[in-house]
């Protein structure tokens, strides 16, 4: 990581800019005001942005903070981006006992700050902007990946996570055709049930869903890979959101070992994930197996796809860095349109 330089005071003229009026007010954006703000393409050219600078070196991302509890645990995750300034927080808490009472496991915000004067900017709802954010870097991921012609999807899943893999996965490639593999036939089916202008199907052998496929997604909460690496045809993509910890495997070795691995961050991959941390413990893989980050194709440093028959695989554990880049487009749009409720503090 390399050393930051304090930079000095910025000039009176620059703060006062940045500032609307001496009064502190905070925009509060709900999940709708947030969906309405921002579209999927948007969200996709935001991961370009972010993962671009995070390669360059203009994304501070410091490690994130959890905190347990008896009941769960709440993640704090800062991040800066430079060129423009941009600065934010999320705040993710996973408490599982909440589906006793009727609530979601997972909540989250995320404060969107002022970079010159720190003064609060927005708060706004988190958990489906992460949703889409995830779901816009898979995106991005196959625009560069994939092949050009890839035109039917295996989509293992078919939670909120899946839909806007799905979601992503069709504005950047002519998708004519999708296969839902899923532990719950009802959601697989309402799925299919939700998708328009597209031949869909429910299938239940994840040999059969692979067979024609030229884009495959896993995004489950699987803690076993949901299909064998070894049936992968040549010149398949495949993109794994699910895996989160180490006790996680979507993917097996064999998938690992046949492709070529892009990844959103090699220290956090190795850190979070058992499609790649395991292989290596268990002394098949090792670090080598990654060949690039993300930010890397996007700059030009590295190669994404280099011939027809290869197989692509890229694993997201997701960084904060993306979660800035969609919230300033989020809050300018907010701003601009007036979107949300101003609350004085």
């Amino acid at each position: 990581m390399r050393t930051r330089r304090p930079r000095t005071t910025p000039p009176v003229a620059d703060r006062n800019s940045a500032a609307d009026s001496t009064v502190m007010q905070i925009r509060i954006l709900s999940a709708a005001d947030v969906r309405s703000a921002i579209d999927m393409p948007a969200a996709i050219d935001a991961m370009r942005d972010a993962f671009g600078a995070l390669a360059e070196g203009r994304a501070h991302v410091p490690l994130r903070l959890a905190l347990e509890t008896e009941y769960g645990v709440s993640l704090f995750m800062p991040a800066h981006l430079e060129a423009p300034d941009r600065v934010a927080a999320k705040i993710v808490s996973v408490n599982p006992g909440n589906s006793e009472v009727g609530l979601p496991a997972i909540h989250g915000v995320i404060l969107a700050i002022e970079p010159i004067t720190g003064r609060p900017l927005a708060l706004m709802d988190g958990t489906w902007l992460t949703a889409l954010r995830t779901g816009a870097v898979g995106g991005l991921a196959a625009d560069l990946l994939a092949r050009s012609d890839a035109s039917t999807v295996a989509l293992f899943g078919a939670g909120v996570q899946a839909r806007t893999q799905l979601e992503a996965v069709r504005c950047v490639r002519d998708i004519t055709a999708v296969r839902v593999v899923s532990r719950s036939g009802q959601s697989a089916d309402e799925l299919i049930g939700e998708l328009a202008g597209i031949e869909a199907e429910r299938v239940d052998d994840p040999e059969a869903a692979l067979d024609g496929a030229d884009i495959v997604i896993a995004a489950t909460s699987s803690s076993t890979p949901v299909f064998p690496g070894a049936s992968v045809q040549p010149g398949t993509h495949v993109t794994g959101v699910g895996s989160y910890t180490t006790d996680m495997r979507e993917v097996d070795t064999d998938l690992l070992l046949r492709a070529r691995v892009i990844v959103d961050q090699r220290e956090a991959v190795l850190a979070e994930t058992g499609d790649i941390a395991g292989p290596i413990a268990d002394g098949v893989a090792d670090a080598s197996v990654m060949a690039a980050e993300i930010g890397d194709v996007i700059v030009g440093r590295a190669a994404g796809r280099t011939t027809e028959d290869e197989i692509t695989f890229f694993k997201s554990v997701g960084n904060a860095a993306q979660d800035v880049a969609v919230a300033a487009r989020v809050y300018a749009v907010a701003q601009r349109e007036d979107l949300g409720v101003l609350v004085e503090l």
